[in-house]
């Protein structure tokens, strides 16, 4: 598949299905609690089900496919590793910072932005360095990802006996409260005393692996990977029988050391503290599986998950949408249904918010060249070229 226009086409799609990825996984801390799945929304199959698929096949994969992305959309801008191009990046990285602090405060506590940001300037660092220095600063981020996850199994085994990913806390137990009753400047400050563990919690299971990612996506544009799916048609094939048969048995058997040994008598929170941990370092495995799933099918159809390129073009505007439309819907000062559905509506629900959101986008992007947010950090940038009408492919 070549490209259309200047712009890729199959980066666009990933990033549609990274973005229901996401969602499905954010979904139950926005809408159960801030530490995801509790026992009792594991109470029926149907809900213990839902969750064990969550957490096998989405759960710290698809931000790694998003975070492969973000480096390969970075090397649009410093391919040619002028100046001027590396402050417009510097700023991105610092509007990603500011709408992920308002992000994280006012609507998702497990935001991803500020993560980006922060790591962002260190793929700025590498930008212009040779691509065996990018593999070798990858490998060396992914040897840490794997290490960190391990080192903290034992404060993640002192749990809440209704709780499945978080350390007892009970700042933890306040912004529950907060979420389920109080009103949305009250949210916000409990969001606020809690962001500082959640950052620390998402540095350890998501950011050595994050830049990892990174490093191997602004390698992956160099060489044009994605640029013409058909022409690597064997190349995907491996990937995904690699990924998928390696990596799909051990998710599934660290999702039930999750899932399944915690609350109740029958309580191994070690047990579960270890599956948790081996479902992050291993998420990569399955991760590369999906990508080489993917770009298979597409060089096979060309116009598979073409309905995923327009919310993919708007990534930054849905991602932030999700997050507003789960918090009206879950929280107190919205709908109020926090903590009082199981597993499987929640999920549902994310999936239904990921659907309105690409409706929206097409719309939008029927008339404008970017969305919203888009815009916004595009002039923030200093690009203001943006608001030309475009086709919608």
């Amino acid at each position: 598949m070549a490209d259309v226009g200047s712009r890729q086409v199959f980066p666009d799609r990933l990033r549609g299905i990274a973005l229901l990825g996401i969602v499905v996984v954010n979904a139950p801390p926005l809408g159960i609690s801030v530490d995801g799945f509790t026992a009792s929304s594991l109470e029926g199959v149907w809900n213990a089900a839902a969750a064990f698929l969550v957490v096998v096949l989405a759960q710290g994969k698809f931000y790694l496919l998003f975070s492969f992305l973000f480096g390969y959309s970075a090397s649009f801008i410093l391919r040619d590793g002028s100046g001027p191009n590396r402050r417009r990046y510097a700023r991105r990285l610092v509007g990603l910072a500011i709408i992920g602090v308002v992000h994280a405060v006012f609507f998702y506590l497990g935001d991803i932005l500020m993560t980006y940001a922060v790591l962002g300037f260190g793929l700025l660092a590498l930008s212009s360095r040779s691509d065996r220095t990018l593999r070798r600063w990858a490998v060396a981020a992914v040897v840490v990802g794997v290490l960190l996850p391990f080192v903290m199994i034992g404060p993640l085994a002192d749990l809440d006996p209704n709780a499945l990913t978080a350390p007892t806390n009970p700042t933890l137990a306040a912004l529950d409260a907060a979420l389920a009753d109080g009103s949305f400047l009250t949210a916000a400050l409990a969001r606020v005393q809690t962001l500082p563990l959640a950052l620390a919690a998402l540095f350890v299971q998501q950011g050595p692996m994050a830049f990892s990612a990174f490093c191997l996506g602004l390698l992956a544009a160099r060489h044009r990977l994605l640029a013409d799916p058909a022409r690597r048609r064997a190349q995907w094939r491996r990937l995904a029988v690699f990924g998928v048969v390696i990596g799909l048995p051990i998710q599934v058997v660290a999702g039930a050391m999750a899932l399944f040994h915690f609350g109740g008598e029958s309580s191994q929170p070690t047990v579960a503290a270890l599956g948790t941990a081996l479902i992050f370092v291993t998420a990569p495995i399955l991760t590369v599986g999906y990508l080489g799933l993917l770009g298979w099918g597409l060089a096979l159809w060309p116009r598979l998950l073409a309905f995923a390129a327009t919310p993919g073009r708007a990534s930054l505007t849905v991602y932030i949408g999700e997050s507003v439309l789960l918090s009206l819907l879950f929280c107190g000062y919205g709908l109020g249904y926090f903590g009082q559905w199981g597993a499987l509506p929640v999920v549902i629900s994310g999936i239904v918010a990921w659907v309105v959101l690409a409706l929206l986008a097409r719309v939008w992007l029927g008339r404008f060249a970017q969305g919203p947010l888009e815009v916004l950090l595009a002039r923030w940038t200093g690009k203001r070229k943006l608001l030309a009408r475009v086709e919608v492919r």
